[in-house]
């Protein structure tokens, strides 16, 4: 990672649902961590790009402060432009490097360091560990992403290819520039795919599966994840021996699911009881059984000391949010659609179902413990008690099929009166950008139907004018609903 790559293309920064602190909130006190919430904490952002993902949490908690630091004036500047645009003014947007830059003694909540890690120097990645130890509050939680091993050793294999036609289209071209430069790393790429198209070649068809994916990449993502002088990825283990130097210890990873291994069967699951408590050699386990590339990681002061037989009884102060919508039944299975994805589900008809069920139904607003608990009674005879709930909801939170937060969010799932969207999705809308930010603190893709309606929605018009007896407008509406863009 260098400033001047940074400045010659921009990264495209979107919201990072995964890093929202009312899901970080929840996480860390269902493992004994009493973290600040949301509503009111200090928010620290490493590596912010143009500060989209910060932004848009200094607007959802608009008693937080929230203070981004990155390395590029180009997304500093842009950066500035946004919050003023989406008028936030408890957001503080920094240009400086993290090495020399006072990043702040013990007073952030939360610290988001994304897509940093892996992309600096060995050297950079010790003084980061530094900074965010002495900047996490004794409460606060961090949240790290980073490429891990095994899994990316064969992302690597994708990196050598583009690195060499990279380099080959800059030397005969004499042009540096990174467009130039992702120009001849795809065209070797293409190259190599194509020689090696042959029926039972590996190492082409690991290529084309390359090639397929990039399809929809961002170009910006693509430089700086495969053209960047730094990108490595290690061990698990590595990276905690690392972080337990600075006084860090793993309390989750952000995407519970990625640490269940319910689906690894009773031979995979025995070998990794035999660890014990052993809770670092056990994840780098499970990134071997499941070739994991990706980790998105929350770390925590050393001195907590962390519940990790999770008590069903510690969800009832919880709310729970899924992307499931109950979309149909086929046999003995209910089936779900993920709203964003369109991915359908099955799950058995039982109570697994009509939780993921009730839960949908509510949308991206979330539902308390104690409403869930009134509606699921209300559908099922009483054979199920409270505990009975509970094991439910943990077993779906460990399968990935549903989130928890701390607090429920403001977010309308059907029409009502005035439609009102976030200022920064205005902003992005009226700026014609394609990736648009819900409340659900996630970026979307919309169709110029859907922006023009989210730009008409700042709270002064009713639903039905939006919609103007327009089918289409009226489907565009139903899907920003879907997508949780209006406030409750």
């Amino acid at each position: 990672m260098s400033q001047s790559s940074y400045e010659d293309m921009p990264y495209a920064t979107f919201a990072l649902r995964a890093a929202d602190p009312n899901r970080l909130a929840a996480i860390a006190r269902l493992h004994g961590v009493s973290v600040a919430s949301p509503a009111e904490a200090s928010v620290l952002e490493i590596g912010c790009g143009t500060g989209t993902n910060l932004i848009h949490l200094a607007e959802l908690y608009p008693k937080s402060r929230c203070v981004g630091i990155d390395i590029s004036e180009r997304h500093i500047s842009e950066g500035h432009k946004i919050a003023a645009g989406s008028g936030c003014t408890n957001v503080e947007l920094r240009c400086g490097d993290i090495r020399n830059a006072a990043l702040g003694h013990g007073e952030f909540d939360y610290i988001i360091c994304h897509g940093v890690f892996s992309w600096v120097a060995p050297s950079v990645r010790h003084e980061l560990l530094s900074a965010i130890s002495s900047s996490l509050s004794d409460n606060g939680v961090a949240f790290l992403s980073y490429n891990v091993l095994p899994g990316w050793r064969q992302r690597g294999v994708l990196r050598d290819i583009m690195q060499t036609g990279a380099a080959h289209r800059a030397v005969t071209t004499r042009d540096d520039s990174p467009e130039n430069r992702l120009d001849g790393a795809m065209e070797l790429l293409r190259l190599v795919a194509e020689k090696r198209s042959g029926d039972g070649d590996l190492y082409g068809g690991y290529i084309r599966q390359g090639l397929e994916r990039f399809q929809s990449s961002h170009p910006s993502y693509l430089f700086h994840e495969y053209l960047e002088e730094y990108n490595e990825p290690f061990l698990f283990t590595t990276f905690m021996h690392g972080a337990e130097l600075h006084g860090l210890q793993f309390l989750a990873e952000a995407n519970p699911a990625m640490m269940s291994v319910d689906d690894l069967g009773e031979k995979i699951v025995s070998y990794l009881d035999t660890l014990g408590n052993d809770i670092v050699t056990r994840e780098q386990c499970i990134d071997v059984f499941r070739n994991r590339m990706f980790r998105e990681s929350m770390l925590c002061k050393s001195s907590h000391e962390l519940k990790r037989d999770l008590k069903a009884s510690v969800f009832t102060s919880l709310h729970f949010v899924s992307d499931l919508r109950r979309s149909g039944e086929e046999g003995n299975d209910a089936m779900f659609t993920e709203v964003v994805t369109d991915r359908v589900v099955r799950t058995p008809k039982d109570e697994h179902s009509v939780l993921l069920s009730i839960i949908g139904e509510v949308g991206y607003a979330g539902i308390s413990f104690t409403d869930l608990r009134a509606r699921f009674t209300e559908v099922v005879s009483g054979r199920y008690d409270e505990r009975a709930i509970m094991h439910g909801l943990v077993r779906l939170w460990r399968w990935g099929l549903l989130d928890v937060a701390l607090e429920r969010a403001p977010i309308r799932s059907e029409v009502g009166d005035k439609a009102r969207v976030s200022r920064l999705a205005r902003y992005q809308a009226s700026h014609g950008e394609r990736s648009v930010t819900a409340l659900q603190h996630r970026s979307c893709e919309l169709q110029p139907v859907e922006r023009s309606i989210v730009l008409a929605s700042d709270g002064t018009r009713q639903f039905q004018d939006l919609v103007a007896g327009d089918p289409q407008n009226e489907a565009a509406l139903r899907r920003l609903l879907a997508l949780g863009f209006f406030y409750d």
